[in-house]
């Protein structure tokens, strides 16, 4: 299935690790700010109370129109009735998420070079992510790709585009003549002073520079 229609191209990825009552603080923010997509990514908790999170979570995102995707978890996503899912190198094949959870969800996949994002493509993939675009601080110790590469997989892809990795404020204004499907971000709203505030401007600046 290719990507729905957000209420914006800004895709609010959660940091891990965080207590329950943050995320449900951020995803509010993010929701009351314009986000267009949501994702929800944990790798230690258990598995329990990752189910008992995103719940909660779609119980903010659901009622806004706004698809929650669950990082890595296919059965995660398919146990709370996730709207999609978004798998890795190492992770769940797209073709095996795609068939578990069904022709209408969202499976977002990450296609660090040309042959990945073929294979993304082939397998029913509704999105390509690329990154990290910018240094990110997230994930240092991956060396930023740079601006280019998106230029470079949106020339071998039908597939719409999501950049990812260091986006700001500052630095998205360099990427949206790109005119990427998704601006994916985590420490600029997580580690904004004021998260709904912040998720509104990168929004605008992505909408006025369409």
């Amino acid at each position: 299935m290719p990507l729905p229609c957000l209420k914006s191209k800004l895709y609010f990825i959660l940091p891990a690790g965080l207590p329950t009552p943050e995320l449900l603080r951020l995803v509010e923010a993010a929701v009351s700010g314009g986000v267009g997509m949501v994702q929800y990514r944990e790798k230690a908790k258990p598995t329990r109370q990752m189910i008992e999170e995103a719940v909660r979570i779609l119980q903010l995102t659901r009622p806004a129109s706004v698809p929650l995707i669950i990082n890595d978890r296919t059965d995660v996503a398919l146990a709370v009735e996730a709207d999609g899912v978004h798998v890795g190198q190492e992770d769940m094949p797209v073709a095996a998420a795609r068939r578990l959870l069904g022709p209408c969800a969202i499976v977002g996949a990450t296609t660090p070079d040309a042959q990945s994002v073929e294979i993304a493509e082939r397998e029913g993939a509704s999105y390509a992510a690329i990154g990290p675009i910018f240094t990110s601080p997230t994930k240092p110790e991956k060396a930023a790709v740079g601006i280019e590469a998106v230029h470079r997989t949106q020339q071998v892809t039908r597939l719409p585009v999501c950049a990812i990795g260091g986006i700001n404020e500052t630095n998205i204004r360099e990427l949206v003549p790109e005119n990427v499907a998704l601006y994916a971000v985590v420490s600029a709203i997580s580690s904004a002073d004021d998260p709904e505030a912040a998720t509104a401007r990168l929004v605008s600046t992505i909408d006025t520079s369409d």
